[in-house]
């Protein structure tokens, strides 16, 4: 029966959007999408069928169509296991699917056991035997005189004759004279890197977030005192592909130099990352100016390029292997940005909440710190990154430890420095921050929607308190809020929306202890179109004809079951805080997973759900 009603669903959709199709490249259609007319955004709700998972304070993160859930609690302070919960998404009429990685790491860190190699002995002749004897006890006494030399020597040839299997392949710790030592010459302070296990252990508040195939886990609270695990700047990588755990610890600093910067450990934080930089010049690569691949392709094609023969040969005469000796995995060198800000810190470190930002670069493995976002610091403040290109940082509420954060949309530009030699074609350095302006923030004036004096009748907005407390039907912007969900999508032509979900409104008095309340409405910002994007297009012939486009504000999303017969998805997700969410990709991109959390009974909930904007 339930083969028969997912055909005849299917069977529906697929009717229904016949007539649809020739529309699909009208420019007219897109904007209205955004438009702040009286029909409203929509939006649509599907539930997972999976097995309850409860827990709250967790990361999810999506990878080829794939949820990764990590860490979080069922009990307060109590976090969950180390393992990897994976749900596969439902696609092409496939339903969901789930199933747990237990935590492995890529090798052990510690020195592998040197392997016995058995030695045979050939007998020998009697009158040899006696000659070697007299010959054994003289280099018995020579061994005795030369046995004091050769132990002052053991310790310089150890390392040379070290096997490459006891070699360990993560990143060395030093030893724990290495600060001493550092500090008794006046050539700077060395921090010693405390001493970790191999995988990430439990934890709840941590942040995560997805560079190519490899989830990327900075921080956490954990421990038999719960409190922020200090691991020394690490940066925990789970690879989807091996589905193995790895890590990464900062660069060093170099010899008489202090140490870099990091930041310091916390929990209930935010993090997101990005692809860039990720154009790297190549050993490899010749000290001339490269070719164009169309020129590439010809000079191949026509084996009319010496280099290229020699290398790859000809279509009649081709190399076998050549592609593959040099095919490299982007991973292996490693690219792209983690991003990570606020949080709670350790007692006694200093404030008990954090405003600063921090970049980690993969590929050198060095922090770099981002100006502090405005306002106090906060917790549990939600954050995207929007754009191409370096992209815009956003951020969205908090608790700053008296009261939820609000009434303001804050960003940051990043951008790309490229240092290009005219040899090696360009290679992009760091991710870092454009302008000296640093953030900016959009702000909410009670009727006045970010700076727009003059509203249509149709779109006024009505009276909002500032602190969050008022209908969200009846508000214009969304009310003040922490541990909720932001999430930038595409609804394709070049526009991004920002969508804002759930969140706790009023925190509990009685800390984790208790629940407090929590929104259940959803709610999208239009991000500035892409240049020479079809959005970009449509907003300037609006612009022409003194039509909004809705750009820089928000709007409430209506939202309905994705299935007007799913029974499951009827009610929605219901009003909760403390959720992890992830954008679907490639996969769906206006869809959004949200995944637990916590609701106003104090209860963990274990259910996932599919927000498709549009």
């Amino acid at each position: 029966m339930e083969s028969f009603n997912l055909l005849r669903r299917r069977t529906t959709e697929l009717f229904n959007s016949m007539p649809a199709v020739p529309s699909m490249p009208s420019m007219p259609s897109m904007p209205s999408l955004g438009s702040r007319g009286s029909s409203g955004m929509k939006g649509t709700w599907e539930k997972l069928d999976i097995p309850p998972l409860p827990r709250s304070s967790h990361s999810a993160d999506i990878v080829a169509g794939t949820v990764y859930i990590f860490g979080g609690e069922i009990e307060p302070r109590r976090p969950v296991d180390n393992d990897m919960h994976a749900i596969t998404l439902p696609s092409s009429g496939a339903q969901a699917d789930y199933y747990a990685i237990k935590a492995k790491p890529v090798k052990s860190s510690t020195p592998a056991a040197k392997l016995a190699v058995p030695t045979v002995n050939e007998p020998k002749p009697e009158s040899a035997s006696e000659s070697e004897s007299d010959e054994d006890e003289e280099d018995d006494e020579d061994d005795d005189d030369d046995e004091d030399s050769e132990e002052e020597d053991s310790d310089e040839d150890s390392d040379d004759d070290k096997e490459l299997s006891e070699v360990p392949l993560t990143t060395p710790s030093p030893g724990p004279n290495a600060s001493a030592s550092a500090n008794a010459k006046g050539k700077g302070k060395s921090i010693s890197p405390p001493e970790l296990p191999d995988v990430p252990a439990p934890r709840v508040g941590h942040a995560t977030a997805v560079i190519g195939h490899r989830i990327f886990l900075f921080g956490g609270r954990g421990g038999p005192d719960m409190a922020p695990l200090d691991e020394g700047g690490r940066v925990w990588v789970f690879d989807t592909r091996t589905q193995l755990w790895s890590f990464l610890d900062p660069s060093p600093a170099a010899a008489g130099l202090p140490d870099i910067p990091r930041p310091a450990p916390r929990s209930y934080h935010a993090a997101v990352a990005t692809s860039k930089p990720d154009t790297f010049a190549h050993p490899s690569r010749p000290n001339s100016q490269p070719h164009t691949k169309v020129e590439a392709w010809r000079d191949w094609a026509l084996g009319t390029s010496a280099e290229a023969e020699h290398t790859h040969g000809t279509p009649q005469r081709p190399v076998v292997g050549v592609l593959a000796e040099r095919a490299t995995d982007p991973d292996a060198d490693g690219y792209g940005t983690l991003i990570i800000h606020g949080g709670c810190l350790a007692e006694g470190s200093g404030p008990a909440r954090a405003a600063d930002v921090w970049a980690f670069d993969v590929r050198s493995r060095v922090w770099q710190r981002f100006p502090d976002a405005p306002g106090a610091g906060r917790g549990g403040a939600a954050l995207a990154l929007g754009g191409t290109a370096g992209g815009r940082l956003y951020r969205f509420g908090g608790f700053d430890g008296e009261a939820q954060a609000g009434g303001q949309l804050d960003f940051l530009e990043l951008g790309v420095d490229t240092f290009d030699d005219q040899v090696s074609g360009g290679e992009e350095a760091v991710l870092c921050p454009r302008g000296r302006a640093g953030w900016k923030s959009l702000l909410f004036f009670g009727n006045e929607d970010v700076g727009y004096k003059e509203v249509d009748a149709a779109t006024r907005p009505l009276h909002a308190r500032r602190h969050g407390d008022a209908d969200p039907a009846d508000a214009a912007w969304p009310g003040n809020r922490s541990v909720a969900s932001l999430e930038a999508v595409s609804v394709g032509g070049g526009r991004e929306y920002l969508v804002l979900m759930f969140g706790e409104r009023e925190a509990s008095g009685a800390g984790h202890a208790a629940a407090g309340r929590f929104w259940d409405d959803v709610w999208a910002f239009q991000v500035p179109s892409e240049g020479m994007s079809l959005a970009s297009v449509a907003d300037t012939a609006f612009s022409v004809v003194g039509r909004r486009n809705g750009e820089g504000s928000w709007t409430r999303v209506e939202t309905a079951p994705h299935d007007d017969e799913d029974d499951a998805s009827a009610e929605g997700p219901g009003s909760r805080g403390w959720v992890a969410s992830a954008t679907m990709g490639a996969l769906e991109e206006n869809g959004i997973v949200v995944f637990g959390g916590l609701n106003e009974g104090n209860q963990r909930l274990g259910d996932g759900w599919i927000f498709r904007l549009g």
